[in-house]
């Protein structure tokens, strides 16, 4: 898919500018087996920064991305601490601050089968709104970026009602848009919940979901029906994560899958988000469906292996393209 071609005076400022959820990730070793009731069983905890829009945010910098971020957190040590991690990546980051509030925390406990179980505390999240996009300028920074990628639907209900005007703004402006919904795990796949996501696809040119989101969202199986049916709905293609099974894309004009690297899953809590950046620095490059998919595969990767976020050259060393 070729690059957009871009006047000087259409010249952007970033390559991404992604709005939503910050957390921080309390994540384990992978276990064999959940513990039991009034056990304690000995593991190795990791702490880092998390959020689906966080991770693909700093993901996306690492890979070498001019890269804003759009976020809600608190006052804390905590939250300082995120930001910190934010801009070491190279993040340029446009924090809305809640006076007195904690940050959003995620506990996830991993197994060796590469799946995982999480607890999550919301926080600081729930707070953002499109009044403190206004504040931050986000709308002056979608005039400059080539993708919008709105991350973290769920986590940032107050971003409901101004998801549909940022999509279509940024589409206005000659960039690309993208959103991750997540699962919904506070107010469930409710007609309400459903409504929320429908009101904007028409302005998504990628939506990215997994297997179970495509399932619950179009009410039809994935691996086809139920991906046609949310192309139908208005977005313009999907994106599908497959975990060990890797990705596919679904658009009007082609189908197409692609394979996931063999790796062992250490680190599985963010690999989605990791992968969404592989493929949006793939697409900003003007790669094929295919190489898109499989660079997205890779960022993700690794990520599993080694817990970090890739940077190009770690990427490349899997020997994603041919040339």
């Amino acid at each position: 898919m070729p690059e957009r071609k871009q006047s000087k005076e259409e010249k952007k400022e970033y390559d991404v500018v992604v709005v939503g959820d910050l957390f921080c990730d309390i994540a384990t070793k992978p276990l064999r087996d959940y513990p039991k009731r009034d056990r304690q069983t000995g593991c190795e905890f990791f702490v880092s920064l998390g959020g689906q829009a966080g991770n693909c945010a700093a993901a996306c910098a690492s890979l070498g991305l001019r890269t804003a971020f759009f976020c809600k957190c608190g006052e804390d040590a905590i939250s300082a601490w995120l930001l910190a991690e934010l801009r070491k990546c190279g993040v340029e980051c446009f924090p809305s601050r809640t006076a007195g509030g904690r940050p959003g925390i995620t506990v996830s406990i991993a197994f060796e089968d590469g799946s995982r179980s999480m607890l999550t505390d919301r926080g600081a999240n729930l707070d953002l709104k499109a009044e403190d996009l206004a504040d931050l300028n986000l709308f002056t920074a979608l005039r400059r970026t080539k993708f919008l990628m709105r991350a973290g639907h769920w986590n940032t209900e107050g971003l409901f009602e101004a998801n549909r005007e940022m999509l279509s703004y940024a589409s206005q402006h000659d960039a690309r848009t993208g959103v991750d919904i997540g699962w919904s795990a506070f107010i469930g796949w409710t007609d309400f919940a459903r409504r929320s996501v429908f009101e904007f696809l028409p302005f998504v040119d990628f939506l990215f979901v997994n297997e179970s989101e495509v399932e619950a969202l179009s009410g039809k199986p994935a691996g086809g029906e139920g991906e046609r049916e949310l192309l139908r709905s208005g977005c313009k293609n999907v994106v599908v994560h497959r975990g060990e099974r890797g990705s596919a894309w679904f658009c009007r004009d082609f189908e197409i899958e692609c394979e996931a690297f063999e790796v062992v899953p250490l680190h599985p809590t963010g690999a989605g988000d990791v992968f969404n950046a592989g493929f949006i620095f793939a697409l900003l490059k003007g790669r094929s469906p295919k190489e898109c998919l499989r660079f997205g595969n890779a960022a993700a990767a690794v990520h599993l292996q080694k817990g970090k976020y890739p940077k190009l050259a770690d990427v490349l060393a899997l020997k994603v393209f041919k040339n």
